[in-house]
């Protein structure tokens, strides 16, 4: 979500990814199948509704945190 781009989930890890899924899904800039024919269809919607993908790219950047990372990084380090 930090580039502003729609995410098209195919597959998540149980437990340690799981929470990705509704995620993004409540927040409105991607979905979610394991299903190619539905990524496909799913994927073209997108690419031919430019309203659709400008939406979803203002929504993937409002949920976007782009110092996650760092901020993980920091609080690990104050741990040790």
């Amino acid at each position: 979500s930090i580039c502003g781009l729609p995410c098209m989930l195919s597959s998540f890890l149980p437990g340690q990814e799981e929470g990705n899924v509704p995620y993004v899904e409540q927040n409105g800039f991607g979905a979610y199948s394991g299903d190619p024919a539905v990524i496909a269809n799913t994927v073209s919607e997108w690419l031919e509704t430019p309203e659709m993908l400008a939406q979803m790219k203002e929504k993937a950047l409002e949920a976007s945190r782009p110092s996650a990372t760092l901020d993980i990084a920091k609080d690990l380090a104050n741990i040790a």
